[in-house]
């Protein structure tokens, strides 16, 4: 009998085979076809790698079944041709061949170069090599090789196949077998990683949980200064080795530095008489410096170099507060009510927002992504930190209502950017607070602001040095006495007050007074020599610019919380329940009393109707008011004691001006640096007020006839003694003066910091 190899044919789309051994031909139908760790059913024309589909197109999966039908023998590229793409057929034969074949290849996880499937035949075409297994209806598996042949012409040879077949070395097929050892030893690896990782994480969760990040602390407090008269408004400014800070001088204020390990502190020559230095640039090459006459205005933005030489503007720039960017390549400023950026080089100024509010103190995030920035709502006596993008989206306040004080403010980070340092106030009790910027995976941390430092001395303008771990800040003692001053022979009275006085009145006959005291703002009623002391209001109310009515039956004054409008109230001066007087809906600012008592005039507002401050006269007990002509942005109202004149001052303090009550016109009256506490005389002839941009803080009085203006009284003998300020606080009947001494002490202090 002749040997000869069986062939095997398909039918249809194959799902018969044909087995010929010899003459005779056995015919059953193929369900499925297997090879590897694939099968490819035929009945659905899906592609399975143990089990699970994979998404295979139709062109590759034709290609399959055509190598596979001709397992172990060569496969033309014109066979492809033929079976895929009949004749008539436009395509790009060659680039879609190729295709097909590279996605059949990646499905499969095939490698031209080191096949285990596929075999790329040079100049001739493609051939599959791997061991196939035949899934029929009858479920009988038969085993062809690529090179297997059959013995015997008249009987087919079967070989039945389990799922997981075990063959013996002998027969060549081992690798079903070491499939399915590689699996158990995968899946082993698994559940031991798999118990590694809960285990870790375990000890992560317990750690974080148990041992969060230390809330930061102050380890050390080391003072810098010990002159005690420094300007806080100066702020800090540090080049790691020097510090530099302003000094009040009468008039005007000295550039000073000292060392950052303390010392005698020298005067630094300045390019302007008055020169505020806002910081210096990340390069320490350039200061950026302003040039003012008074504390409160707009000034002109300088470069000026450390090592010397002529200061050049920034542009046109005006403004304060301005902050280097972390590259040095842009500065942030604010004017007015905006924050503004510039090109170092003075180009390019643009307005990045608008703030409703007084903002001040823009900061850099160390990415220079972020500007945070302080907001000053001072009618509601807050203020709060916002932030926003470098190019001035999304601002937002940073820290919720709740634990945090009431007014925060000259924020900055630290030198590595993990912690923002900024002042917090409640009151007059300021302190220096933490809030941690950085988030850490491996431990709990908190990023609610915690307090650093605390006590009777009140801390705040905090400004980082080189190193993260240490900061500069403000510490200032402060206690103010009344004293009534005789201005021709200059000798005074102290009026037995508490030191912690804030601002206070005397009754016309000068027997009674009211102030409000620090820090709780409460006000108080005593006798003169400290007697018959009674309490008026408790927090959380606080006590402003009070005044007495003229019999000094009733006292009137501008009331605080702490984020709500401000109201005025009138309240017995011998005590008892406090009077709203403004109409619903409405806030105000200041007040003072007619000559008869019975109406005042107030700086008020509604948001609604009258969105500006206005002046107003109102009668308290029928809550009946007119809106005074040509008066917005005018403060600080008196009522002359003849009722012919009221006298304010304009908001930018330099003109104090008068209203005649019976013409209803506006006349000037006298023009200064910083006007402030007009005061009329008894016999209405004189109006009295003080320049506190004088060089001794002077009290001058006009007369109201002539418009011819005096000085009265200089205070240059007290503030170079151990006055940092002189307030002009009222009139007495035998023509002397009530005068606000502020003797508290300003220095600068070092804190090394503890900042995990």
């Amino acid at each position: 009998m002749t040997n000869q190899k069986p062939e095997l044919c398909y039918a249809g789309r194959h799902q018969l085979v044909f087995l010929r051994c010899g003459g005779a031909m056995a015919t059953d139908a193929i369900t499925a076809i297997r090879f590897g760790l694939f099968e490819v059913d035929l009945v659905r024309g899906t592609l399975a790698r143990q089990g699970l589909k994979l998404r295979i197109q139709e062109q590759p999966f034709r290609v399959l079944e055509l190598l596979l039908r001709k397992n172990g023998e060569i496969v033309s590229r014109e066979e492809l041709r033929q079976s895929l793409w009949p004749e008539g057929t436009h395509v790009n034969f060659d680039g879609s061949l190729n295709a097909a074949l590279k996605k059949l290849r990646a499905a499969l996880q095939d490698d031209a170069e080191n096949p285990r499937f596929i075999e790329t035949v040079p100049r001739q075409g493609y051939r599959f090599v791997a061991p196939v297994h035949i899934i029929t209806e009858s479920q009988t598996n038969a085993l062809l090789g690529p090179t297997g042949g059959m013995e015997g012409a008249e009987t087919p040879i079967e070989v039945r196949l389990r799922l997981n077949p075990d063959f013996p070395d002998s027969l060549g097929v081992g690798e079903a077998g070491w499939n399915k050892q590689r699996v158990e030893r995968t899946q082993q690896w698994f559940d031991f990683l798999l118990l590694a990782a809960g285990i870790l994480f375990g000890s992560w969760l317990l750690f974080f949980i148990v041992y969060p990040v230390p809330r930061p602390s102050v380890q050390r407090m080391n003072r810098i200064t010990n002159d005690g008269r420094i300007d806080e408004w100066g702020g800090i400014v540090s080049d790691g080795t020097r510090i530099f800070f302003l000094e009040r001088d009468a008039g005007h204020w000295n550039l000073m530095q000292t060392s950052v390990e303390g010392g005698n502190a020298e005067k630094l020559t300045a390019p302007f008489q008055n020169t505020r230095l806002f910081a210096i640039s990340p390069d320490h090459s350039q200061f950026l410096v302003g040039q003012f006459t008074r504390r409160d205005e707009e000034m002109p933005l300088w470069l000026w170099p450390v090592q010397g030489g002529e200061p050049r503007r920034l542009g046109q720039t005006t403004g304060h507060d301005p902050a280097w960017s972390p590259d040095a390549m842009q500065i942030v400023f604010v004017r007015g009510h905006d924050l503004y950026s510039v090109r170092r080089d003075g180009t390019q100024l643009r307005k990045l927002l608008h703030v409703e509010g007084d903002p001040h103190t823009p900061a850099w995030s160390p990415d220079s992504r972020n500007i945070r920035f302080t907001v000053d709502v001072s009618e509601y006596g807050t203020q709060a930190i916002w932030e926003t993008t470098a190019e001035g989206n999304n601002p937002h306040a940073i820290l919720a209502a709740g634990n945090t004080p009431s007014r925060q403010s000259s924020g900055t980070w630290t030198a590595d950017g993990k912690y923002f340092l900024f002042s917090g106030c409640d009151q007059y009790d300021c302190n220096l607070w933490a809030m941690r910027d950085v988030w850490s995976w491996f431990r709990r941390s908190h990023h609610t602001p915690v307090p650093l430092a605390s006590g009777p001395d009140a801390l705040k303008v905090a400004t980082p040095s080189q190193t993260s771990s240490r900061v500069f800040a403000f510490n200032f003692r402060s206690r103010r006495e009344l004293e009534k001053l005789d201005p021709r022979t200059m000798r005074t009275t102290t009026l037995s007050l508490d030191t912690h006085t804030e601002e206070a009145s005397v009754s016309s006959d000068g027997e009674m007074v009211v102030y409000s005291d620090r820090p709780e703002g409460s006000l108080w009623r005593s006798r003169t020599d400290g007697s018959q002391r009674l309490r008026l209001t408790s927090p959380p109310l606080s006590g402003l610019a009070p005044r007495w009515s003229p019999k000094g039956e009733q006292i009137l004054f501008t009331g605080v919380r702490t984020g709500q409008a401000r109201q005025i109230y009138i309240v017995a001066s011998d005590g008892g329940a406090l009077r709203p007087v403004l109409p619903e809906g409405w806030e105000g600012a200041d007040a003072d009393w007619s000559p008869d008592g019975y109406r005042i005039v107030v700086v008020m507002r509604n948001r609604k109707t009258h969105p500006q401050f206005g002046l107003y006269t109102l009668e308290p007990t029928t809550g009946a008011w007119k809106e005074l002509p040509d008066s917005k942005e005018l403060g600080q109202p008196r009522w002359s004691p003849d009722g012919r004149h009221i006298v304010c001052i304009d908001s930018s303090h330099r003109n104090l001006v008068m209203l005649d009550v019976q013409r209803g016109r506006w006349l000037p009256v006298a023009s200064g640096g910083f006007l402030d506490k007009p005061y009329w005389s008894e016999d209405s002839a004189y109006l009295f007020f003080q320049d506190q941009s004088d060089d001794e803080e002077s009290v001058f009085r006009v007369d109201v006839a002539t418009q011819a203006r005096e000085r009265v009284a200089g205070f240059g003998e007290i503030l170079r003694g151990s006055a940092a300020h002189c307030f002009f606080s009222g009139l007495g009947r035998d023509g002397s003066l009530y005068v606000m001494l502020e003797r508290g002490l300003t220095d600068i202090y070092a804190l090394d910091l503890d900042l995990p």
